[in-house]
């Protein structure tokens, strides 16, 4: 079996750093093309799918079951260079809730 790699779904400026450090890059022109690359990626292949956060809210939209929970590919949702809009901060808020059991910014 080969080693599982890191891939990355987003617009092409945001992608550009990533390819540069080996992360197998997929570029949506528009954040609608990511359901197109989400059905066409071989999920088995990927330990950490990497997901600007444009194109993380139209795949929670149109993908049922997205982002998938437990097991692997973990997905990160990450800020677009154009800007937060906040969805990965509160991503990882959950997670931490979910963790230790409190929000620990209030």
């Amino acid at each position: 079996m080969s080693a599982l790699r890191m891939a990355m779904i987003g617009g092409r400026t945001s992608t550009l750093g990533f390819k540069a450090v080996g992360v197998e890059t997929f570029v949506a022109p528009l954040p609608e093309d990511g359901p197109r690359i989400w059905r066409e990626l071989d999920l088995r292949r990927y330990a950490v799918v990497m997901v600007t956060e444009p194109v993380f809210e139209v795949l929670e939209r149109e993908i049922p079951g997205f982002p998938p929970q437990g097991g692997l590919p973990v997905v990160l949702v990450v800020p677009a260079v154009t800007g937060t809009r906040e969805t990965a901060a509160a991503r990882l808020r959950e997670r931490i809730v979910k963790a230790v059991g409190a929000d620990l910014e209030r």
